[in-house]
C-alpha cells in the first residue's frame, strides 16, 4: 500500500527539520512526503531542497495571507496520489514505528485518530537546539504500543478526540467530502468541520492511541480573533450532521 505523509507548516523550519529527521528514521518510510506550506519564507524552501535527496518530498506553497490551513492542506492533498494518507503538523515528531502502526490500524472506511504528547517549552528548546535527542521524546508511556482490539473502534460521537495533527485515512474516503472547507479563515474549527463531515459521510472512527502517537513541540498559541466566527460556522455543520443522522435513525427504526 502506498502511503503519503501530509505535513502542514508555516515559518518554522527548525521544527520541520526535526520532523524530517524522524521521518527518515521510520521503519516504514512513506512513499510520499507532501509539505503543505501556508506562506513560509524562502528559508523553508531551502530546507526542503536539502532534504529532497533523502525523502520523496512534494512542496505546495500559497502566499502568506492570514491563517489559511484549510486551503493549504487542500493544495497538498491535490498532490497526493497515494492510497493512504497520514496527516500531521510540521512540529510533530514521529517515533520510528509511527507510519508502520498507522498502516496496521488502517481499514477502508475508517479514520485512525492518533494520539499526541505535548512537550514542554523546556523540552522543545532542548530538542530544537540539539541538546537533546529526539529518541528521548519517545520514552513516555503514550508511545508504548498496546493492541486494545475491538476497543479501538469508537462511537462517531467521539469526533472531539480527533486532531488533524495526527490522523490517517484512505484517500478514497478523504475524497468523499472534498477535503477541507476553505471558507474557514483564521485559527480554529476547520479540522473539526472536516472530521464531522467525514463521520457524517459514513467513515467510522478508530483510536490510534498507544500505537500511533506524536511528540508535539511547544509553540505559542495562534491569534484566535476569528474563533467566534468559525465556531458559528462549525456549529451549523455539527447541527446538520446530527439532524441527518437522527432522521436516518427514525427512517430505519
Amino acid at each position: 500500500m502506498n502511503v503519503s505523509l501530509i505535513i502542514t507548516t508555516y515559518n518554522r523550519p527548525n521544527a520541520l527539520n526535526l520532523v524530517f529527521e524522524t521521518v527518515v528514521r521510520q521503519f516504514r518510510v512513506p512513499d510520499q512526503v507532501v509539505v503543505c506550506d501556508d506562506g513560509s519564507s524562502s528559508e523553508t524552501r531551502s530546507l526542503i531542497r536539502r532534504w529532497e535527496e533523502r525523502l520523496p518530498i512534494r512542496h505546495t506553497w500559497q502566499p502568506d495571507s492570514d491563517f489559511r490551513a484549510a486551503r493549504s492542506r487542500n493544495l497538498g492533498l491535490c498532490r497526493n496520489d497515494a492510497e493512504y494518507a497520514i496527516l500531521i503538523d510540521g512540529d510533530c515528531l514521529l517515533p520510528p514505528s509511527f507510519v508502520e502502526n498507522h498502516i496496521k490500524l488502517s481499514r477502508p472506511g475508517y479514520l485512525v485518530a492518533g494520539g499526541r504528547r505535548l512537550l514542554s517549552e523546556l523540552e522543545s528548546r532542548a530538542l530544537l537546539s540539539g541538546v537533546a535527542s529526539t529518541d528521548s521524546s519517545f520514552k513516555h508511556w503514550k508511545f508504548q504500543s498496546a493492541p486494545l482490539g475491538a476497543l479501538r473502534d469508537l462511537d462517531s460521537d467521539a469526533w472531539e478526540t480527533v486532531r488533524t495533527c495526527n490522523l490517517g485515512l484512505y484517500t478514497d474516503d478523504l475524497e468523499t467530502v472534498g477535503g477541507f472547507d476553505e471558507s474557514y479563515i483564521g485559527w480554529g474549527r476547520e479540522d473539526s468541520d472536516f472530521v464531522v463531515r467525514l463521520l457524517h459521510s459514513g467513515v467510522k472512527l478508530r483510536s490510534g492511541r498507544l500505537a500511533a502517537c506524536v511528540a508535539h513541540l511547544y509553540h505559542t498559541e495562534s491569534p484566535r480573533d476569528r474563533l467566534s466566527v468559525n465556531d458559528q460556522k462549525f456549529r451549523k455543520t455539527l447541527d446538520n450532521a446530527k439532524h441527518v443522522m437522527a432522521t436516518s435513525s427514525i427512517l430505519h427504526s
